[in-house]
């Protein structure tokens, strides 16, 4: 489903090599790496934000220098590390804003985009927050907003920058487990960067550790225990 190849990734220079990758549909993975060792600028260049400096991205056996913006709205749903709310945008309609690559030419929603934005709202507990300013939100709330969005845009592929930031841990724990059930249940392929790696391994979800004194990505098929990790010198911090 994600699949790069010889990919040099960075912003004004090369912060990440990655020789071969391929995440398939059906699977979820976590980003582990120390701050600044590139892991919100993979993210950005899987969006087609950021520019490649070599190599080739595929998404969904789409080569995504040649998809159209609209195309990649249908394949991509990204959730940035935050979200500051909008003055007099409700929660209800910002979720629905995930439909935009599905409505007509004058942006009208079906009745089908509205249960898909209420069912996204109710998995994540939002459903009394649905006439809520988006700006008089907590941070968290906020957060799990732009997430029940992402959801709501019901793409193949849904990347995520540390989604876990602002809550606190019992919705932490939530959140990775739904994202692991979704996944697997409606077949996507989810990519999220964090320091939560204890949830990570207690969740089973398999993690790709960036190593910043090699500039590579190392991606093993099998779980990784937190003392493996901490033994090739990953700085959660």
């Amino acid at each position: 489903m994600i699949d790069i190849r010889a990919g040099k990734i960075g912003y004004k220079k090369v912060l990440l090599e990655i020789e071969n990758l391929h995440l398939p549909s059906g699977s979820i993975h976590a980003l582990i790496g120390a701050n600044g060792a590139g892991k919100s600028t993979l993210l950005n260049t899987l969006t087609g934000k950021t520019k490649l400096f070599e190599g080739e991205i595929s998404i969904a056996e789409r080569n995504l220098n040649t998809v159209s913006e609209r195309e990649r709205s249908r394949l991509i749903a990204f959730v940035e590390s935050s979200f500051s709310g909008v003055q007099y945008l409700r929660l209800e309609d910002y979720v629905l804003l995930g439909r935009s690559p599905y409505t007509d030419a004058f942006g009208r929603n079906t009745k089908e985009d509205k249960k898909i934005a209420n069912d996204a709202i109710s998995l994540f507990g939002l459903d009394s927050y649905c006439n809520t300013d988006t700006s008089e939100l907590s941070d968290g709330e906020r957060q799990l907003a732009a997430i029940a969005r992402a959801i709501t845009q019901d793409t193949p592929v849904i990347l995520l920058d540390e989604p876990t930031a602002f809550l606190d841990y019992g919705n932490r724990k939530t959140l990775i487990a739904e994202l692991n059930k979704i996944a697997i249940e409606k077949n996507k392929c989810i990519l999220f960067s964090t320091h939560d790696i204890d949830l990570c391994i207690e969740e089973k979800i398999p993690v790709l550790l960036i190593e910043q004194a090699t500039k590579q990505l190392i991606q093993k098929n099998e779980l990784m225990t937190k003392a493996e990790i901490l033994l090739k010198g990953f700085n959660l911090k």
